[in-house]
């Protein structure tokens, strides 16, 4: 059956829908707006909406921050920051890291309470750059990535340093001594232990075997890091190098 009265079909019904399940409410000199649209966590969406002299300002009040935070989710690595920007771009945002607000005219105000709410699912999706991962997991993805590029090697090592004996995750017989760790952190605070322990055996065991070459790989495609967490390996180790350039692994072998 051919479909001509769309509009008077769906607008009432659409409109309807809306009343019944978008929330408003005052809330200390504020209005409090909860739509039925979800974060990725599946919660509602809500905002606050607070006047400015002749201007109003779209605010989650931090909400969506807090989530990510407590999800373990380090908005400062590079690729999330980029998300981030091109967010704050596309709905022409004031600020969308630790707060997503805009601020837009009364004329304006349906139309900015969409690009707030589109703002607030886009920057919640950040979640999903995580996945269920294990640092037995990244040390087994590397071991087929070296398989793949043809290097024989010894897992789990046990190597002499000058003052203690160390476990190293690779040692790859390259002719020269090569050891390599493969790093991954479920948080930032994980992240700056391994990397200062990784950073402990490598002074160590090149202090007994100068001739060592020592290589890290952090895993900063599914793994929580900070750049002090770079800083400590790139200082320390012979070649830092994060997973998502390990092209440049042979490189660093030789």
């Amino acid at each position: 059956m051919t479909m001509t009265n769309c509009k008077d079909l769906v607008w009432p019904a659409l409109n309807s829908a809306f009343e019944e399940s978008v929330s408003i409410t005052d809330e200390d000199g504020e209005c409090r707006i909860t739509v039925p649209f979800e974060r990725a966590d599946r919660d509602a969406i809500t905002l606050w909406i607070r006047r400015e002299g002749e201007e109003y300002v779209i605010s989650d009040e931090g909400e969506t921050y807090g989530y990510l935070y407590l999800s373990n989710i380090n908005l400062d690595q590079s690729r999330r920051e980029k998300r981030l920007s091109s967010t704050k771009q596309r709905f022409d945002l004031d600020s969308a890291k630790y707060e997503i607000k805009l601020t837009t005219s009364k004329e304006r105000l349906g139309q900015r309470l969409l690009d707030a709410i589109q703002a607030v699912q886009s920057i919640s999706y950040l979640s999903y750059t995580r996945r269920q991962y294990t640092q037995t997991d990244f040390r087994d993805e590397v071991g087929s990535y070296l398989n793949g590029k043809g290097y024989h090697y010894e897992r789990n090592v046990d190597v002499e340093g000058d003052s203690e004996p160390h476990r190293v995750d690779f040692h790859v017989q390259n002719g020269k001594p090569t050891y390599l760790d493969a790093l991954h952190a479920e948080d930032v605070s994980t992240s700056h232990g391994m990397a200062e322990r990784t950073a402990f055996k490598w002074v160590d065991i090149q202090a007994g075997a100068p001739e060592v070459k020592t290589i890290a790989v952090l895993d900063d495609e599914s793994g929580e890091y900070d750049e002090r967490t770079v800083r400590i390996l790139s200082n320390y180790s012979d070649k830092y190098i994060p997973w998502s350039a390990r092209g440049s692994i042979p490189d660093a072998i030789g």
